[in-house]
């Protein structure tokens, strides 16, 4: 009983209004001419009859077999900025296809934001067309490009059907983002480390000697002190910390007097991101559950996906310094409501001698936008104020990337 129910559905479906409008033709007349006697509407009935069945086999008997491919090309773009995608169309059925418009769906979650329309035009059998699409500018997210699909109708337009010709791509759209010259001024990185306060059994800074403890590695001891003195001796090491910078958002809602300065610090992480990976940094990335490393395309996308919630600043610092232990630096972006002990606590999570970078996005309840700005906290936690994109090449300039130990 399903089926013939289902199979009803999908015929009802597809008929457009102009097959409404002929089919209710039919019966009027079919019934008219049944009460009155007219032959010439019983004619009428029947012919509409007919337009409704020839129309129908069209549609079914010769329905064209398509195939598609939607590639974005990038698979990436930036807030504001147009996408762009190529869509590839093969005909691989008997017959023409007349014209088709493709429709381009876009979509933020499940909420189609805009639905583009291409002509394009006829796809004759074995051949393939190539048609430049152009995107919508976004908004910061991931954005579902697809299914593209086509209408099909028969050549009176009685009837339809929709068919979808290729998946769903997603289209990554990233942080707007500002160039900064440098993240130090004169400061160079050293790829090969610094030595740290720690002591290690295994590095490159050579500390001192001390006297074999058992369990020690027998690699390390000094066979020419342990000859001199009678007694075995091993080498010490200070601990070397690389140049690996940890990037931590704050995504608590409560840090952020409004969404979009959220989104600024955002764009603030990802353009320090950027010019870092420009001076030979290796990154990690952490909002919340949304992480990134190494890559500096793995970060962007990342921040592509970050959105505010309850997370705690805290905890997602833990999971930053469990990712990259040897970390030299640390950069935190969160809100001018962010609890100054919630940024000490993050800046807790990591060992003294890493260098802080704190910034702070929107302004002070109270505060004009002429007012100018004041640090948010004092010592190891201190926090700079950017209140505008524009601001931030000026406020790095102004710090040395360390400041606030």
């Amino acid at each position: 009983m399903r089926e013939p129910l289902r199979l009803l559905g999908s015929l009802t479906s597809s008929v457009s209004p102009a097959g409404w409008t002929v089919g209710g033709l039919g019966v009027l007349a079919a019934v008219a001419g049944r009460v009155g006697g007219y032959v010439e509407l019983q004619v009428l009935a029947v012919l509409c009859g007919l337009v409704l069945l020839v129309s129908l086999v069209l549609l079914v008997v010769a329905p064209g077999r398509v195939e598609a491919k939607l590639e974005l090309r990038p698979a990436s773009t930036v807030a504001g900025t147009p996408g762009r995608a190529l869509l590839r169309v093969t005909n691989r059925g008997r017959w023409s296809v007349r014209h088709p418009v493709v429709t381009v769906p876009v979509r933020a979650g499940a909420v189609v934001v805009e639905r583009g329309f291409v002509r394009l035009p006829r796809l004759r059998p074995g051949v393939q067309h190539q048609e430049e699409v152009v995107l919508p500018a976004m908004e910061r997210g991931i954005v579902q490009v697809g299914p593209v699909g086509a209408r099909r109708t028969d050549p009176l337009g009685l009837f339809r059907r929709d068919r979808d010709w290729t998946g769903v791509a997603d289209l990554a759209v990233r942080p707007r983002m500002t160039p900064i010259e440098t993240m130090a001024p004169g400061h160079v990185p050293d790829h090969d480390g610094t030595p740290s306060e720690e002591v290690s059994m295994s590095d490159l800074a050579f500390h001192a000697l001390r006297e074999y403890v058992p369990g020690d590695d027998l690699r390390h001891v000094h066979w020419r002190s342990s000859a001199r003195a009678g007694v075995l001796h091993v080498r010490q090491y200070h601990d070397t910390r690389r140049s690996h910078v940890v990037i931590v958002v704050d995504r608590h809602e409560e840090s952020y007097p409004r969404a979009q300065d959220f989104e600024l610090a955002l764009s603030i992480a990802t353009s320090v991101a950027v010019r870092l990976t420009e001076e030979g940094y290796t990154l990690t990335f952490v909002c919340g559950p949304d992480v990134g490393a190494d890559a500096i395309g793995v970060v962007l996308d990342a921040s592509c996906r970050a959105v505010l919630g309850p997370d705690d600043l805290e905890e997602s610092a833990r999971t930053a310094s469990r990712m990259a232990p040897g970390s030299s630096q640390l950069v935190v972006v969160s809100g001018v409501l962010g609890a100054p002990q919630r940024v000490q606590g993050c800046r807790a999570a990591f060992a003294d001698d890493v260098r802080f970078l704190g910034l702070a996005t929107g302004r002070v309840p109270g505060e004009s936008r002429d007012d100018p700005p004041r640090d948010l906290g004092a010592g190891p936690a201190r926090m700079l104020r950017v209140r505008r994109m524009a601001e931030l090449p000026g406020v790095l300039a102004a710090s040395v990337l360390g400041e606030g130990r």
